[in-house]
């Protein structure tokens, strides 16, 4: 997997410092990053993919510790958490506080990716949660290369990290805001492999 340049890392760390827009790699696909505590930053992103503002964004984070600053884990769903994480997912949470609602979109969920990928993790250790949307305009097929999200992008992004094709497939969403798990969206994680943590993740105290 190809590492992208410090230059173009501390590009795109500057941009996002002036609540620009950022393309970088995941697990899955590219995503569109930005300041997701910054709520102009969070409207360029909408505003740069044509996306309705009632279709939720989700947020990228680089760990457990950094997640808890922006949802709550209910404890009873804390193992399932920990073993699906860092990993190819979106997890529904209940947001804190501080989140802006813009993120959300009206939804009592906000969704939350820890991103199996190093460039992902490495850019939100350095800067903080950004958002996690695809690097894609509304309606159009989200980007596996660098290549396909400047086609559609352009110059409304102001930084583009590329790492090489990534693998093609968006995260599996799963909704933990209930008393049991509930896949939203089929995706790189097949629901099949949820069923053994299914019954231990609302066992667990």
């Amino acid at each position: 997997m190809p590492d992208v340049e410090p230059e173009a890392l501390a590009g795109a760390l500057a941009a996002l410092d002036r609540s620009e827009l950022v393309v970088y790699p995941t697990d899955t696909l590219y995503g569109l990053g930005a300041d997701a505590l910054d709520v102009d930053a969070v409207v360029r992103v909408f505003e740069a993919k044509q996306r309705p503002r009632d279709q939720p964004l989700s947020v990228a984070v680089a760990d457990l510790a950094m997640l808890q600053r922006v949802a709550r884990i209910p404890a009873a769903h804390r193992g399932l958490v920990e073993r699906l994480l860092p990993g190819p997912v979106t997890l529904i949470l209940r947001p804190d506080p501080g989140m802006p609602d813009e993120l959300r979109g009206g939804a009592p969920g906000l969704g939350v990716r820890i991103p199996a990928h190093p460039i992902a993790r490495e850019l939100c250790a350095r800067f903080g949660p950004v958002t996690a949307t695809s690097a894609n305009l509304h309606g159009q097929a989200s980007p596996a290369t660098i290549a396909e999200a400047r086609r559609q992008l352009g110059a409304s992004v102001q930084a583009y990290l590329d790492a090489g094709p990534l693998q093609g497939k968006p995260s599996t969403v799963i909704d933990l805001t209930g008393p049991a798990p509930r896949v939203v969206r089929e995706g790189a994680l097949p629901s099949s492999e949820l069923q053994p943590w299914r019954a231990t993740s609302t066992s667990r105290n």
